[in-house]
């Protein structure tokens, strides 16, 4: 839907961290995007699916990983503040809300708390009110490209079973209706 001016992938110790990497390594490319990536184990620190680990006692979910969205945009300032950083983009849409950081008043606490020490930069998520769907639509990402979009929790290729794989065999199927 938008096009920034560098995308910035994370591998944080999550399970299906490599899978993650190649399809957006694939689709910056295809989309002519600049495309960074950083390596920082986290993984004694996560729990649920993407950790391999029981989920979290305060998680709803089984891929909640506590923090990691807070975790990962303050390396993403981190990395570039340096460099005049005005914007950082995350990606959550509607269904996300069943997590805490996937809520209108976590994006809104996050960019606060980012503007503490970074004050011209701004922490938006642009298709928080958007379903998969309307995103997917909305962005007219050319199916082949969409093809290539990575969610599974558990694996570095689709395992079929967990919520991130239910959620793009859903999104699939939706699209084929409409």
């Amino acid at each position: 839907m938008l096009r920034p001016d560098v995308l910035f992938t994370i591998d944080y110790g999550q399970a299906p961290a490599q899978g993650e990497l190649r399809a957006a390594t694939f689709i910056a490319r295809e989309l002519g995007l600049n495309h960074e990536t950083l390596s920082v184990d986290c993984s004694p620190l996560g729990a649920g699916d993407m950790a391999g680990r029981p989920i979290a006692s305060h998680s709803r979910v089984s891929e909640a990983w506590p923090f990691r969205n807070q975790l990962l945009v303050t390396l993403a300032a981190m990395k570039f503040a340096g460099e005049g950083l005005k914007d950082i983009l995350i990606g959550t849409v509607v269904s996300d809300r069943v997590h805490a950081d996937g809520s209108p008043e976590f994006v809104e606490r996050l960019d606060m708390l980012i503007k503490c020490e970074l004050p011209q930069t701004s922490v938006t998520a642009p298709a928080l009110n958007m379903s998969t769907l309307e995103l997917v639509k909305r962005s007219q990402v050319p199916m082949d490209i969409l093809g290539w979009s990575f969610s599974c929790h558990r694996s570095t290729v689709a395992c079929g079973q967990c919520r991130g794989c239910n959620k793009t065999i859903d999104l699939w199927e939706a699209l084929e209706r409409s």
